[in-house]
C-alpha cells in the first residue's frame, strides 16, 4: 500500500505529454522583452509549442482555449542560470547526488547530462515558481575542471534534456587554487596548459577542452575578488576564439567597467553582501546594479555556494531578482536577469527569453508582480503545455489534512 501511494505520487509530478492546442491568453499585461516592450490589455495566442502571435488586437480563433491574465502580468518562463536540477536529490544521500565525479579518471569531460533525473521531486517546486528552463551545473573536485553542464526544461520528464554540452564549469578562484596545488597561479597555469595540450589530449577530458578552444564550449568561469576577475579578462583577451561567462564576481562591481569593456556577461548571487572569506571582502548587495549600469549583461541565479541547499534552490531565482531591485536595479532589467539575459548568454535566445511569435512558448501567468515574493504563478506554461500546479509538498499537504479531517 505504501509503495503503490509513493509511486502514486511520483506519476503525479510528471507532466504528460498533450496533443497539441492552441490557446490564447487574453487580458494580460505583456513583459514581451522585445521590440513591443509592454502591451496592456494584450494577447499572446499559442499553437502547439510555440508562440503565433503577441499584440493588443490578436484575433482569437474560435477553437482556441482561452485564459483570462485579468490584466496580471505575463511574462516569459523563467530561467535559472545556476542550478543542479536533476543532479542533486538529497544532500546527505551520496546516491541521489551526481552533480561531481572526483573518482573518474576525466574531469574536464565529466558530463552531467547522463546523471539527470527526470523524477526529481525538486524540479516540480522550481517549475510552479515560473521556472520552465535551468543551466544545470558541475561542481569541481579534484581538479580546477568541474565538467560540462547542460541546458533543461522543467516541463517534459520524459526528455528534460533541452541542450546538452552548453557549457564548462572552471573554479580559477580559492576553490580552483586549492585543487591544483595550492595557488591561484597553479590554477591558472593548469588551465594554459591543458588548452595548449588539448589538441594532443585523448579521451573525454581531450574531446571537452578543444571544443572550449574552438567557441563550441562556452567557459563558465567561477572568480570571487577583483585581482581574479581581471586575469580572467585577460585569459578571455589572450584567447579571443573562447567564449567565457564569469560567475560569482562577488567584487566585480569594483572593475565593473572593466567587466563591460571585455563583453564578458556575468552570473551573479543578488544576495552576496558579507564576506564570507578572503575572496569576497568588498561583497554588497548592490553588485548586480553596479555591474548592469556598468553595462555588463548580468544574469541573475541563487549561486549559493557556501549553502548546503544550493541544489535546490532554483525556485528562487524570482525572489532574487526581487532583492536586486530593492537594491536598485530597475525592475524590467532584474525581469531580464532571469529570463531573456540567460537566454543570450547560453546562446538560446533564438529559441527562448522573450514573447514574440517563433518563439517556443515558455510563458507564466501571474497573479500579482513576478518579483515579489507573495505573487506566484497562476499559470505555467513550457513549449506551449500548460503545466501542473502539484509538487510533492502540496500533494503530502492534501494527503494529511484528508487524514487529520478523517476522510481517509
Amino acid at each position: 500500500m505504501r509503495a503503490g501511494r509513493a509511486m502514486a505520487l511520483m506519476l503525479a509530478l510528471l507532466p504528460m505529454p498533450a496533443a497539441a492546442e492552441t490557446v490564447a491568453i487574453v487580458n494580460g499585461q505583456i513583459h514581451s522583452l522585445s521590440a513591443r516592450g509592454v502591451i496592456d490589455k494584450g494577447t499572446v495566442l499559442i499553437r502547439g509549442d510555440r508562440i503565433v502571435a503577441v499584440g493588443d488586437a490578436v484575433a482569437v480563433p474560435a477553437d482556441a482555449r482561452v485564459i483570462d491574465a485579468k490584466g496580471q502580468p505575463v511574462t516569459p518562463g523563467l530561467f535559472s542560470a545556476y542550478s543542479q536540477l536533476g543532479l542533486v536529490e538529497v544532500e546527505t544521500v551520496p546516491s541521489t547526488q551526481d552533480q561531481s565525479a572526483p573518482g573518474a579518471p576525466f574531469a574536464a569531460g565529466f558530463d552531467v547530462r547522463y546523471g539527470i533525473n527526470p523524477a526529481s521531486t525538486i524540479i516540480p517546486t522550481a517549475r510552479v515558481e515560473g521556472v520552465t528552463r535551468g543551466a544545470i551545473f558541475p561542481m569541481a573536485s579534484r581538479s580546477i575542471f568541474g565538467g560540462i553542464g547542460a541546458l533543461i526544461q522543467t516541463g517534459d520528464a520524459a526528455a528534460p534534456l533541452f541542450q546538452p554540452r552548453a557549457l564548462a564549469l572552471v573554479e580559477l578562484g580559492s576553490v580552483g587554487a586549492a585543487a591544483a596545488g595550492g595557488a591561484r597561479g597553479a590554477a591558472w597555469i593548469t588551465l594554459e596548459e591543458a588548452l595548449r595540450t588539448a589538441p594532443e589530449t585523448e579521451g573525454p577530458d581531450g574531446e571537452a577542452l578543444r571544443a572550449m578552444l574552438a567557441g563550441k564550449l562556452p567557459i563558465v568561469a567561477h572568480v570571487e575578488r577583483a585581482p581574479d576577475i581581471e586575469e580572467l579578462i585577460a585569459f578571455a583577451a589572450r584567447h579571443p576564439t573562447i567564449r567565457v561567462i564569469m560567475m560569482g564576481a562577488t567584487e566585480g562591481w569594483t572593475v565593473a567597467d572593466r567587466i563591460a569593456a571585455a563583453k564578458i556577461p556575468v552570473i551573479v548571487d543578488s544576495y552576496a553582501n558579507l564576506p564570507v572569506d578572503f575572496e569576497t571582502m568588498a561583497a554588497t548587495q548592490e553588485n548586480a546594479t553596479r555591474l548592469a549600469k556598468a553595462g555588463v549583461m548580468i544574469a541573475i541565479a541563487p549561486l549559493n555556494r557556501f549553502s548546503a541547499g544550493a541544489p535546490h534552490d532554483a525556485r528562487l531565482v524570482a525572489l532574487y531578482a526581487g532583492n536586486a531591485v530593492g537594491n536598485g536595479l530597475p525592475w524590467a532589467e532584474a525581469l531580464k536577469a532571469v529570463t531573456l539575459n540567460p537566454a543570450i548568454i547560453f546562446g538560446v535566445a533564438d529559441r527562448l527569453g522573450s514573447i514574440e511569435p517563433g518563439k517556443l512558448a515558455d510563458i507564466v501567468v501571474w497573479q500579482g508582480d513576478p518579483l515579489e515574493i507573495g505573487d506566484g504563478p497562476a499559470a505555467v506554461f513550457i513549449a506551449g503545455r500548460q503545466m501542473p500546479m502539484d509538487t510533492r509538498q502540496t500533494l503530502l499537504a492534501e494527503r494529511y489534512k484528508a487524514l487529520l479531517s478523517g476522510r481517509e
